[in-house]
């Protein structure tokens, strides 16, 4: 029985290639798609969940409420890990890592530059289960001075040869022994090293009881990320319900005297990359984009099971008399029902197989495109081809569910006498489903334009300085950054090199947070300030734009230990408004408000965007520090191209700098922030142009079937005075309704979604009118495009031989 019912679908698609063919892209197509957002999705979704212990790992993060400021951090006080140990028996364990910025490593005569390094405490290789295939993960990191390389690191280093016992040189000259080698993390994990060094490390460099103090105001230091592994019976609810009593012995006693609390925040490691919001996090991802794909998902594959449904009930009544033969010869209506399901199961099989041919040759440009590097085979990714054979099956069913119902209940005495009609029924019901493809459609449309809109806008918008044409090197060596001046005033002699100035912390980059004394009514009160010590130059350079006051000078002997400037939005969080200038600032001060550095405001910039469009701007304050600096900027001519790149490399040799000559330029740094609206961009639009694509797939097969039922209407027309045009006109008009009935509704729905996307940035744009019509407009020109070949064929059509057409 069910091979009978094969062979009819196989018979029934060699009589109609084109509508087969029709269907069978868009399944393929609707179900390629589908893969690839799956398995984006199951990518996001499984970030950290390949640690064994993912469900007992806890992040531990901080909310500082300092005078009614509110800040939430990532990273916690290196007292914080044994602290919560000592106290608490529900933590098994605990790690710290501290990041070991661009560190540079030497073995032999190769040099390397270390971007994804830490210090971390002994349990790491324990806790994350790290997978040794050299050395103890138990031992590799008790001892100072030893690290641990990932495999792919250590081929780096030592090619082929073992690489445990051997010994590598930092820039400063320290050397460390190489423990342990482990295989490398997946990409999928939000705490991303290839080297861990002893923790053990820096408490011999400090001195081991200043490292291991547990002292009140180690609590308030916030430098390192803290995990915590809870025991096999604990759960994280009764750490936090003991932590007010471990506040008050531990870090009350300095939140009194500065007016400030600490509430401590947990995350589950496998729900931070999704769910993390918090200050000096690592890059993360967003929970909305797992629900935007999820709904395209759905959508395109509704699109390409809706042209299934729209083409077998329109062609109906060609169908009619075989419904009543078979019906008449004794088949039930149960029977010709899995006849017409078995049609669309065989061609969303067909389809399914398809799909996965281009899947496996379009992985590699959707990884390109995506910024992932997912892969797919039957072995390594069972649950995902069971899930996709799954949906083509349920693809398969749904598409053929309404046909095999409407199609099984023809009465044979009714056909046989040719009296079937497509009725008004079937007529409204195909119309419905042609809307809702253009609603999704006209949503997709909208989406991409708004995604991009913002993308542009968060280029070419205000943020307050100038980050074109601007170098940035670090300079990591002590020694060098003592004769910075002597290499700054050789660069300022080639002519394409504007502006030099040093710093610490650039926009776009990470800048420090810290509690300072500032004047409020005849008193000095402590709040919660950004930082970015830089020099006299560092306001020329990016050309910040004073609104009052001046700028640091050299002429001004005080300034270099006395002078601060604040932006416009410290000025009015501080309720100084216009009367900031000579207003007081404590900086580095002892708790008995002794000591450090009270400094003057002279001067307000106007508001700059320190961070990235995510964030509002928060107050900050720039001041000449006493201690060198790490970043040096450097502002060339628009025109100055690789030769001026290569002086500076040559006057960086020249001047004895042990480090690599390692730069990078602003604006491209700044742009970094907006790496995942960036594929979410490309990814989107490239859904959306194959949701159009099935949608217009259908439109070309409906109107094809259309205009042949209406072949003696079209005649009849003709022979009455109709004209071409109004023939046309005819096949517009119906046209046009749907597009604008389908534009009604896509209207408030993308409204709303986009709106909750757009909430996730501090600056946006505002949704306009423009974007919608613009949205409409697309929609409508390809929807009278994909008619217009078949109603102006028809309409040319001879109406002698229209009048004969049975």
């Amino acid at each position: 029985m069910l091979l009978n019912y094969f062979r009819s679908a196989l018979r029934n698609f060699s009589r109609n290639k084109g509508y087969s063919l029709i269907n069978i892209l868009g399944l393929s197509l609707g179900i390629t798609a589908t893969i690839f957002i799956l398995l984006y999705i199951n990518d996001e979704l499984g970030y950290d969940k390949h640690f064994p212990n993912y469900k007992r790992i806890y992040r531990a993060e901080g909310d500082f409420t300092i005078n009614n400021k509110h800040d939430r951090f990532a990273i916690n006080s290196m007292a914080m890990g044994p602290a919560l140990k000592l106290e608490m028996p529900e933590v098994e364990m605990y790690c710290r890592f501290n990041h070991n910025d661009n560190l540079i490593l030497r073995f032999e005569d190769k040099e390397f530059i270390e971007k994804l390094a830490y210090f971390a405490d002994s349990a790491a290789p324990v806790m994350f289960s790290l997978q040794f295939v050299e050395g103890t993960p138990e031992t590799a990191l008790a001892e100072p001075f030893t690290l641990i390389l990932s495999k792919s690191q250590a081929m780096k280093y030592f090619g082929t040869e073992q690489a445990f016992g051997k010994t590598v040189i930092t820039a400063n000259g320290r050397s460390y022994k190489v423990t342990g080698v482990f295989k490398d993390l997946p990409d999928n994990t939000h705490m991303k090293f290839d080297l861990l060094m002893s923790m053990e490390t820096l408490a011999t460099i400090v001195g081991a009881e200043r490292f291991r103090s547990l002292e009140p105001m180690a609590f308030w230091n916030v430098n390192s990320y803290t995990f915590i592994l809870l025991n096999e019976n604990a759960g994280i609810e009764q750490v936090m319900e003991k932590f007010p009593a471990f506040y008050d012995k531990y870090m009350k006693e300095i939140g009194d005297q500065i007016n400030a609390s600490f509430d401590l925040m947990t995350t589950r490691i496998d729900k931070i990359h999704l769910t993390s919001k918090l200050s000096a996090d690592l890059p993360v991802g967003n929970m909305a984009y797992i629900y935007v794909f999820g709904v395209v998902a759905v959508f395109i594959l509704l699109l390409a099971a809706i042209n299934y449904m729209n083409l077998a009930t329109a062609r109906a009544a060609g169908r009619a008399r075989e419904v009543g033969l078979r019906k008449v010869v004794g088949a039930n209506r149960v029977q010709l029902a899995w006849q017409f399901l078995s049609e669309s199961l065989l061609l969303s099989a067909a389809s399914f197989i398809i799909s996965l041919g281009i899947m496996q040759l379009m992985l590699p440009l959707f990884n390109d495109i995506s910024g992932k590097q997912l892969t797919f085979s039957f072995i390594s990714n069972p649950d995902i081809f069971l899930g996709i054979l799954g949906i083509a099956i349920l693809t398969g069913l749904l598409s053929g569910a309404y046909p095999a119902v409407f199609l099984s209940s023809f009465q044979p005495a009714v056909v046989l006498k040719g009296k079937i009609q497509s009725g008004s029924k079937g007529s409204w019901l195909r119309k419905g489903l042609v809307t809702f493809q253009l609603l999704i459609s006209v949503v997709m449309i909208t989406g991409t334009l708004v995604i991009f809109d913002q993308l542009s806008f968060m280029r070419k918008s205000d943020i307050g300085f100038d980050k074109a044409n601007v170098m940035v090197l670090e300079i990591q060596d002590t020694a060098f950054r003592r004769k910075t001046e002597s290499f700054r005033n050789e660069l300022l002699q080639n002519p394409n090199i504007l502006k030099t100035s040093m710093s610490f912390g650039i926009p776009g980059g990470n800048h420090g947070i810290q509690v300072m004394r500032v004047e409020k009514e005849d008193k000095m009160q402590e709040y919660a300030m950004n930082l970015m010590p830089c020099d006299y130059d560092f306001i020329d350079l990016l050309d910040l734009k004073l609104v009052k006051g001046r700028n640091f000078s050299r002429d001004m002997g005080s300034d270099k230990l006395e002078a601060v400037i604040i932006n416009e939005t410290a000025a009015k969080a501080l309720g100084w408004g216009d009367d900031a200038i000579g207003k007081k600032i404590h900086h580095n001060f002892e708790l008995d408000g002794s000591g450090g550095r009270l400094m003057k405001v002279i001067g307000v910039v106007k508001d700059f965007n320190f961070t990235s469009l995510h964030n509002k701007i928060e107050p900050i304050v720039l001041f000449i520090p006493q201690f060198p600096m790490n970043l040096l900027s450097i502002r060339l001519k628009p025109e100055a191209g690789a030769q001026t790149v290569e002086f500076i490399r040559e006057k960086w040799i020249q001047h004895g700098a042990n480090r690599p000559f390692d730069y990078y330029f602003l604006d491209k740094n700044y742009e970094e922030k907006y790496a995942a609206e960036s594929n979410l961009g490309r990814v989107f639009t490239i859904f959306a142009v194959l949701s159009i694509f099935i949608a217009l797939l259908g439109l070309i097969g409906l109107s094809s079937f259309t205009a042949m039922q209406r072949t003696k209407e079209i005649g009849i027309r003709k022979v009455l005075g109709a004209s071409v045009q109004s023939v046309v006109k005819m096949f517009y008009k119906e046209s046009v309704i749907l597009v604008f009935v389908a534009f009604v509704i896509a209207v408030p729905l993308s409204w709303y979604f986009l709106g909750k996307w757009l909430d996730n940035f501090a600056y946006h744009i505002n949704l306009g009118w423009a974007t919608f019509a613009i949205s409409g407009l697309i929609a409508l020109i390809v929807t009278i495009l994909s008619v217009s070949f078949h109603s102006v064929k028809a309409a040319t059509a001879n109406p002698v031989n229209a009048i004969k057409y049975e």
